[in-house]
């Protein structure tokens, strides 16, 4: 089963930031809408594969990005699973 990070912003502007960023430092990455299980807030977010959590967490915290949370998501459709990652 794949296992996403997903990273939700309190505006649309610091997706699209954080998105260029990880563009730069060829991190993969996909602009998707939030999830409506994590939040009805900003409508877009990102996710990478969960192997990137290390890379992500560290490009947060030296560019000090304004993210709102980070979420473990696993599998897809009604079979997904996601789960807060409290830092």
């Amino acid at each position: 089963m794949e296992e996403f990070l997903v990273v939700t912003f309190e505006s649309t502007n610091f997706a699209m930031q954080t998105e260029a960023a990880l563009k730069t430092l060829q991190i993969k990455n996909q602009i998707i809408p939030t999830p409506r299980e994590i939040t009805l807030s900003c409508g877009l977010s990102i996710r990478t594969p969960y192997e990137n959590y290390d890379k992500i967490v560290g490009l947060i915290d030296k560019e000090k990005i304004r993210n709102k949370s980070l979420f473990k998501m696993k599998g897809s459709g009604i079979n997904k699973t996601i789960e807060e990652i409290k830092r």
